[in-house]
């Protein structure tokens, strides 16, 4: 079987869940090169030329439209190590993009792309959580032209890298009052969008299904339940990555300072019952004073932002109160189990939307 052909199959069967369920197609990805996006949005040749060959691509393949994921427009020059074992690291190289070209020319590419494929077509753009970045985007004056800005409002915080000491959330509905954490949050972000001109209909939130960690051992109670401490560099992370501050990666996600939700739990033992809820910022903290629950894999010193259940609950009434499209999650394979979903039905009870279960939607 061709690769065409998994591809039709896949759309297929996704569709045979639910009928009217939609799939789009996503182009790009934080490690896809900015500069590939730059030159291809920068004259209206190339820009027709992408256009063409993706409406083509769309309708042999029956997606019923498209997420244009660029990270990031008037991005600089970077060459990242990605990690594919602990023994096998490749290098993203990114000539990077061109400002403010990038922002004038996404807004023309969007507007042509709309053109290109009628109104019928879902367009969606996965957009950026900084204020900076999200101007880059020209998220004004491209809105008539996207059905939703997909609003990547996680990694607020991040340990792995060279400056990511601070332990703050990584995705705090309210930004922390700590002026040693992160001062960033998703209410920042969408009232952000909302005050350049955004309609709140074209408005997703994204909520993460997974964790930061940083190492820090020693702590008591009165210290662990806060944000703005700095970790300390456990080592345990691999190759460029293994003295940042990112905290020892899942045995499932192989990522330095990241736990999948699923991962969470193992590690506190089936529940969030330990773990701690910040009212201030409406997330979630777990710390480790001894080895986990998950056969002692997770080290004692281990440090856990997340968002759990109390977590997803307040995004989820923030959402509504805001009247927002809607929320998305990154991504399906971090949630408790495929059997479950106990995360992604909360959000779908939550915003009276079909649920998962055994592989199948149900209402």
């Amino acid at each position: 079987m061709t690769v065409e052909q998994n591809d039709a199959q896949s759309i297929s069967t996704l569709k045979s869940l639910r009928s009217g369920l939609k799939v789009i197609a996503s182009v790009g990805g934080w490690n896809f090169p900015s500069a590939y996006f730059s030159k291809m949005v920068s004259t209206s040749e190339s820009r027709s030329k992408f256009i063409s060959a993706a409406k083509a691509f769309l309708s042999q393949h029956g997606f019923a439209g498209i997420d244009i994921d660029w990270e990031f427009p008037c991005s600089p020059p970077r060459d990242d190590p990605v990690k594919i074992t602990c023994e096998n690291f490749r290098h993203v190289s990114d000539a990077g993009g061109n400002c403010p070209a990038d922002t004038t020319n996404l807004v023309s590419f969007l507007k042509e792309l709309r053109a290109g494929l009628g109104d019928d077509m879902h367009i969606s753009v996965a957009s950026q959580a900084g204020e900076k970045n999200w101007l880059n985007m020209g998220i004004k004056e491209a809105s008539p032209y996207v059905d939703l800005w997909n609003v990547m409002s996680y990694d607020y915080a991040v340990p792995d890298i060279a400056n990511g000491a601070a332990m703050s959330p990584n995705a705090p509905l309210y930004t922390p009052t700590s002026p040693t954490a992160v001062q960033m949050s998703i209410n920042y972000t969408i009232q952000g969008y909302l005050a350049a001109g955004v309609p709140a209909k074209k408005i997703l939130v994204g909520i993460p299904l997974y964790g930061h960690t940083w190492y820090q051992p020693g702590l008591g109670t009165d210290a662990w339940q806060q944000f703005g401490l700095n970790g300390s560099v456990q080592g345990e992370c691999c190759g460029p990555f293994k003295q940042t501050y990112g905290a020892k990666f899942g045995k499932g996600c192989q990522q330095c300072g990241v736990y999948m939700y699923s991962e969470i739990l193992a590690a506190l033992g089936g529940s969030e019952a330990n773990a701690y809820h910040d009212e201030e910022t409406q997330s979630d903290i777990a710390y480790m004073t001894q080895a986990g629950q998950d056969g002692g894999y997770t080290e004692a010193g281990t440090w856990i932002t997340y968002s759990g259940t109390k977590s997803i609950a307040a995004i989820i009434d923030y959402t509504k109160k805001n009247n927002l499209a809607g929320a998305f999650i990154f991504d399906t394979s971090m949630d408790t189990d495929f059997t479950h979903y106990a995360l992604m039905n909360q959000i779908a009870d939550g915003l009276g939307k079909p649920k998962l279960a055994l592989g199948s939607i149900y209402l």
